[in-house]
């Protein structure tokens, strides 16, 4: 049987698409598929002579709410091939919103974590076996969707690449997957569980090694707290675990940018001992820090974990050390009161005075999260001309104002997929 994964390809998403292709190249299945990235789905009519044409999306939610006409095409293209093209979804989005993924036209929702799934798939498709015993998917059944079972985590995440030699793409090294405090707004440990796990140092220095000797100079890594590795609960950090990865990978020639994107850190993992060991090894002399706000009644509402002591004591060692710090803010939670935006204004003002660069941003109700299905609270105007005076004055930066018309797209994917999910579970009594 022939068969052709094509992924379709969006800038933002290449990092969770290379190690995807990764895992695929590595496993039983690339003997019987071959892959292929598109920048356009009619490109799949590229591949008549194919068996099968799986398409897979590794979405996120705020490219699901632009892509509602690209869908449709997608029923059009599934029209036109009948059951040679197979529509398959996974990533933020879909593993949220599994149902309501499956209505948009998809025939399978990869749940969680791919790089087991996918190739196990994969291999069910090209030996005509039953999909049902793949676990961590849903699919269609008529009416009804069906939930194969959750898939365990990944226990050794060093198993898996972390890029696509197929394709030449080679993202940042993902050194930690999962988070420990559950913020309510962010899928990360929906997705990937609440006990972190990590990639050994011995991994991470082989393929940078490898990197290297594709000309690459510098290294990012991708990390949920760039200044946690090696932390056994998450929590504490472990400066002795983060000096043995540093030393190790600078070892290798490579210059290393950790705390900066995407491996943003947390205020209270900003240590004078963390700083001691980071200083030394890292070439970027911006640390980014998520606040996410200035009153403390939000920060405990959120479970974010820490206080505004905490942003401020941070804030104070990265200068101490050198760097400059960028502050991340997120607004609009429900229960974010006009005196908790007054508080934030003013240690925002604090801050700016103190030389950060703050970044704003305005919250994204998000599938999977305890917020899907929340209507975010409107920013009063006066808050927002505070915010467009900061960033008239070069002071502050941030997709805010685009994500305030990403939420209402969000509130009205939630009502559609709310609505689906009723009538598949009154179809099933």
């Amino acid at each position: 049987m022939k068969c052709i994964l094509a992924f379709r390809y969006f800038r933002d998403n290449v990092n969770s698409i290379a190690y995807l292709l990764a895992a695929v190249e590595k496993s039983e299945a690339s003997r019987h598929v071959s892959t292929v990235l598109i920048s356009d789905v009619s490109e799949v009519l590229r591949f008549g002579d194919a068996d099968v044409i799986v398409l897979a999306y590794s979405l996120m939610t705020t490219q699901v709410v632009n892509l509602l006409e690209e869908f449709t095409k997608l029923r059009e293209l599934k029209d036109r091939l009948r059951d040679k093209l197979l529509l398959v979804a996974g990533g933020p989005h879909a593993t949220g919103d599994p149902v309501g993924t499956l209505d948009l036209g998809f025939d399978i929702v990869v749940h969680g974590e791919g790089e087991e799934t996918l190739p196990e798939l994969l291999s069910c498709i090209v030996h005509g076996l039953d999909i049902a015993e793949v676990r961590g998917i849903w699919y269609r059944d008529g009416n009804r969707a069906v939930f194969t079972g959750y898939r365990p985590k990944i226990e050794n995440l060093d198993e898996y690449p972390p890029y696509s030699e197929t394709h030449g793409l080679y993202p940042p090294i993902e050194i930690m997957r999962g988070c420990p405090w559950g913020c309510r707004y962010c899928q990360t440990p929906r997705i990937h569980g609440f006990i972190p796990r990590y990639r050994s140092v011995e991994y991470v220095v082989k393929y940078c090694r490898y990197y290297r000797s594709k000309g690459f100079t510098h290294i990012r890594f991708i990390a949920p707290n760039g200044f946690a590795y090696g932390s056994p609960d998450g929590r504490k950090p472990r400066p002795d675990k983060l000096e043995h990865l540093l030393k190790s990978v600078r070892e290798t020639g490579m210059k290393v940018f950790l705390g900066t994107f995407p491996s943003e850190v947390r205020p209270d993992s900003v240590t004078q001992e963390v700083l001691n060991v980071v200083s030394k090894y890292v070439s970027n002399r911006r640390i980014a820090i998520g606040a996410q706000s200035g009153s403390d009644r939000v920060l405990q509402l959120i479970g974010r974990g820490h206080t505004v002591d905490d942003v401020y004591r941070a804030v104070d060692l990265v200068i101490e050390y050198g760097f400059k710090p960028y502050v991340d803010f997120l607004f609009g939670f429900p229960e974010e009161t006009d005196e908790d935006l007054e508080k934030s204004m003013n240690v925002i003002k604090e801050l700016v005075k103190r030389g950060v660069k703050i970044r704003a941003h305005y919250l994204l109700p998000l599938p999977g999260t305890p917020y899907w299905g929340s209507v975010p609270r409107e920013l009063p105007n006066w808050f927002k001309q505070f915010l467009l005076r900061l960033e008239r004055g070069g002071k502050l930066d941030g997709c805010w104002k685009e994500q305030e018309e990403l939420a209402r797209k969000i509130i009205e994917l939630e009502r559609r997929s709310r609505a689906v999910v009723m009538r598949v579970q009154g179809s099933e009594r």
